[in-house]
């Protein structure tokens, strides 16, 4: 299996959030054969009896890393997903740990892991340590940190680029920004903070508007400074609007 660090850039992952193992792997199955090159999958979603084992990563050709969202995030991707158990950070953080165990390729920090916050970023010093932790132990699994950030709002570029460096300092392999936009003026800000990451990061990134307006640039921001593009499997749970289907977001990667 390729590392996530070793696919060429720009690449395609499906992200499937699904609420039993077996639907899991009907998407993330789905999504390699339409061109996925990675799956993210959400682990919040699942049962904690539903939790993916040993054999359910090798049944899968490609890379696939976890995420693990509070229970609130979860209603981007439809209604079926609004109510979920709320789990501590430890437990998510537990889970996404367990699943290296079993073969995950990675996994996702956010940026207020254990210190939740209104701007979902923290700077409490114990908090930072402990998501150093985690990512310290997924390193010596041979695993991928994406650290993520979700701030409820709209960044300039300054504020981008602080959130980046300071990720890039906590260990991250891959840097995911997703801000809030309120109009399509907001949205297209977003393309301009992109490419201008794009020139100042060397760690690979992603930088993403969700919200209105959004759903018109997101598929296109791997032309942009984007490591990859997020896309709907083509079976399953996950409705957020403004990921494209993997087919179609594999076109796109391969135009670029």
């Amino acid at each position: 299996m390729v590392k996530l660090t070793k696919l060429s850039r720009p690449f395609v992952v499906a992200v499937a959030v699904e609420r039993t193992a077996a639907a899991a792997a009907r998407a993330v199955a789905a999504s390699f054969r339409d061109g996925a090159d990675a799956v993210e999958l959400n682990l919040s979603s699942l049962p904690e009896t539903e939790q993916p084992t040993s054999a359910f990563f090798r049944k899968h050709r490609g890379p696939i890393y976890t995420s693990c969202r509070r229970a609130a995030f979860m209603g981007v991707y439809g209604d079926r997903l609004a109510r979920l158990p709320a789990w501590s950070d430890e437990t998510r953080m537990d889970l996404q740990l367990a699943a290296l165990g079993h073969g995950a390729a990675g996994l996702d920090i956010e940026a207020d892991t254990f210190a939740p916050s209104p701007d979902e970023w923290t700077r409490d010093r114990r908090a930072i340590r402990r998501q150093r932790a985690v990512a310290a132990a997924a390193r010596r699994r041979g695993a991928a940190v994406i650290f993520s950030w979700h701030p409820p709002r709209a960044l300039t570029f300054a504020e981008a680029l602080r959130a980046a460096r300071a990720l890039e300092a906590r260990g991250a392999d891959f840097i995911k920004i997703v801000e809030r936009v309120r109009n399509e003026r907001e949205a297209l800000d977003a393309v301009a903070i992109s490419l201008r990451l794009r020139e100042k990061l060397a760690t690979p990134f992603i930088f993403l508007p969700l919200g209105p307006g959004a759903a018109r640039f997101r598929p296109f921001m791997s032309a942009f400074g984007a490591a990859y593009l997020l896309a709907r499997p083509p079976v399953g749970a996950n409705r957020l609007p403004a990921q494209p289907l993997v087919a179609k977001a594999r076109a796109l990667v391969d135009l670029a």
